[in-house]
């Protein structure tokens, strides 16, 4: 998708604090949204950040299947 990924944190909640911090299972956080209006009540997102969130969606199992 033209962008490398990076690891950072994000200064809200997932279920990924479970997977990652209470079982230890390998986590990938990932949205299309700004993180500013993540779990807010102005949640809220670009449609090409969509479409583009769409695809990686799709094509992550892939990837990591192979």
């Amino acid at each position: 998708f033209g962008e490398e990924p990076f690891v950072d944190k994000w200064t809200f909640s997932t279920n990924g604090i479970a997977t990652a911090g209470v079982f230890s299972i390998p986590t990938i956080g990932f949205g299309p949204a700004n993180e500013i209006y993540a779990h807010s009540p102005d949640d809220q997102c670009p449609i090409d950040h969509l479409v583009k969130a769409a695809a990686m969606y799709a094509l992550l199992p892939l990837r990591l299947s192979q």
